[in-house]
């Protein structure tokens, strides 16, 4: 039998601060529009093994042999809007609200059929076609491909950062930075429907992007000769929580025979995904400064312009990503544990790089970017792998 849902583990593109310490300027807002496409199309099993997102599936006769095996090689592709607006509300203190809409979702379950036992009945072994006859006999139709989640809202994020080493002055003469950042999400998501044999919905566990509520205690250093200020390094320790939320248990209304669940697992059952911890490496370089101008932005002060973020800079960076136990709650314990093998305790391994242009120093407020993230390359342990490109543009704005 397959999950009601397919959960899909899309990572937002990195749309957060530059450097794991900066912080917006006082009373200044920056305003960060992203676009981003994921896609994903296979996952990593307890062994590190790349595998399909679905376990194959077998089908028995009634009393009888092997049917046959069902392989869903499905592919998920999402395409996400997200749209965060910072706020210096002082010089080392920023507020951040971070608006995530799904614009699309495609699920392509690309479904494959090993043929099973011979079958005296048909002189042969089950065909695919045979099958599904067989299945739509009993008012069970071949599941097909999903589209949904046509501009559906996530949850919205919620963030405080604030960079206390600006308060010491042993750090200002070793050019480290640190901060501390607070993030939550506030419950305006939706959840897949449960009659789908495969759907996504939208929230935090659904996106699998970051937890309900973590804490992130980062610091950076910059280098100065004979690297010319042109390279920092950043550390990012973190622990992110997913708490506990109740879901409908499917019914079988759309498919008798594979999501008929309820009679024996209850109405509800509840889900308590477990916790995300680990560490992020960055590496930040300054590619090009480019030309330092005097104007309007600067009121004609190009020793001023001089001071603003270069023209081209790069990010790479490494995460590794400890996943916790699931833990299913409903009135079949076999039900929650045939769930629960699929999210045992693993990690993932995320690569990320970004290239940014910044236009300010020519006189133009605005920031343009490119990212991409990568989980495919580096092997997991009960994970998904999605690979995410990504672009946007930056707009700083002061009214007061």
């Amino acid at each position: 039998m397959v999950s009601s849902t397919l959960f899909v583990i899309m990572l937002f593109p990195d749309v957060s601060w530059a450097g794991f310490t900066q912080t917006a300027p006082e009373n200044t807002f920056i305003i960060d529009q992203n676009i981003s496409f994921s896609l994903l199309k296979y996952r990593y099993d307890n062994f590190g093994n790349r595998t399909t997102l679905i376990d194959p599936i077998e089908r028995y006769e009634p009393g009888s042999g092997l049917q046959g095996i069902m392989i869903p090689e499905a592919q998920v592709s999402f395409l996400v809007s997200i749209s965060m607006i910072q706020y210096g509300l002082l010089k080392h203190l920023t507020l951040a609200v971070g608006i995530p809409v799904v614009l699309s979702t495609d699920i392509d379950l690309n479904l494959k059929w090993i043929p099973g036992d011979y079958q005296n009945t048909l002189g042969r072994s089950y065909s695919e076609d045979d099958f599904w006859a067989w299945a739509n006999s009993m008012g069970q139709p071949k599941p097909t491909d999903w589209h949904g989640n046509k501009g559906v809202l996530s949850d919205i994020i919620l963030g405080l950062r604030y960079r206390f080493s600006d308060d010491m002055k042993w750090f200002k003469k070793t050019g480290v930075r640190m901060s501390v950042q607070l993030m939550g999400a506030l419950p305006t998501s939706t959840q897949a429907d449960p009659e789908e044999v495969a759907s996504a919905g939208t929230t935090m566990w659904d996106l699998h992007s970051m937890g309900e509520l973590g804490v992130h205690l980062s610091l950076d250093k910059d280098f100065g000769d004979p690297l010319q200020g042109r390279v920092s390094l950043g550390l990012d320790l973190f622990y992110e929580a997913l708490f506990e939320h109740e879901y409908k248990t499917p019914r079988g209304t759309k498919n008798p025979l594979l999501l008929s669940y309820s009679s024996y697992v209850g109405d509800t059952y509840s889900l308590d995904p477990g916790d995300f911890s680990g560490l992020a490496l960055e590496l930040d370089v300054i590619a090009l400064y480019g030309p330092a101008l005097a104007s309007w932005l600067v009121k004609g002060d190009a020793g001023a312009a001089a001071k603003l973020p270069p023209m081209v800079s790069l990010l790479f960076r490494y995460t590794y990503t400890h996943l916790g136990q699931s833990d299913w709650k409903s009135q079949s314990a076999i039900w929650d544990w045939e769930r629960e093998k699929l999210w045992l305790p693993g990690h993932k391994n995320t690569l990320f790089a970004k290239m940014s242009i910044s236009l300010l120093r020519v006189g133009v407020p605005l920031q343009l970017y490119v990212a991409y993230r990568n989980q495919s390359w580096l092997a997991g342990k009960n994970c998904r792998a999605a690979d995410v490109i990504s672009g946007g543009l930056v707009i700083p704005a002061k009214f007061w």
